[in-house]
């Protein structure tokens, strides 16, 4: 899965996913989130708008890489995320949790 990494102004830092989310995790997403918690960045963005797919693996990939980000004092929020990603997320009662929000979607901007 290749991994887009730019920089945003107000010090939040979007993380271009693309590709399809699901099995096999080569957990690409985790390792480049690590690096920017790892560099002091605190406020990530996974712009999800090139995610095709997700499966349950994808949907544990997003689990980890938050759970790794809220333990080393981030936050970690989705935006862009397609109407079928966002479905099954909010199925999973993951949507919310993971900021996927106008709000989001307006930093970006």
């Amino acid at each position: 899965m290749p991994v887009i990494l730019k920089m945003y102004p107000k010090s939040t830092h979007v993380v271009h996913v693309e590709d399809p989310l699901r099995t096999p995790v080569r957990r690409a997403l985790q390792h480049n989130v690590r690096e920017l918690l790892r560099r002091g960045e605190r406020r990530i963005v996974l712009d999800m708008s090139a995610v095709s797919s997700i499966d349950a693996a994808g949907v544990g990939e997003l689990v980890r890489t938050l759970n790794m980000a809220t333990d080393m004092n981030g936050i970690l929020r989705i935006a862009n995320a397609s109407r079928w990603v966002r479905e099954l997320l909010e199925h999973a009662h993951l949507f919310d949790l993971l900021g996927g929000t106008a709000e989001v979607r307006q930093r970006l901007a």
